[in-house]
């Protein structure tokens, strides 16, 4: 069963943001990473309401892994 994650773009290692520049991507402030078995799919969030829920996701991850590096 495939999963997802919807991530800021600049969180993403700059080759991962180079392959999104590549793909048309490169206007997206936040892209939809689906895994399935053998591939891992880019693509921006599909519904408005995906991407708001995201942005707060994503801040919210933001704000723990900082606290959790001690930045």
């Amino acid at each position: 069963m495939p999963r997802s994650l919807v991530i800021e773009r600049e969180n993403l290692p700059k080759v991962v943001q180079g392959w999104l520049d590549a793909i048309g991507l490169d206007e997206h402030d936040t892209v939809e990473l689906v895994f399935t078995e053998g591939e891992l799919v880019l693509r921006r969030p599909l519904s408005p309401e995906l991407r708001l829920w995201a942005k707060g996701v994503v801040d919210t991850y933001d704000r723990e892994f900082k606290e959790l590096l001690g930045l």
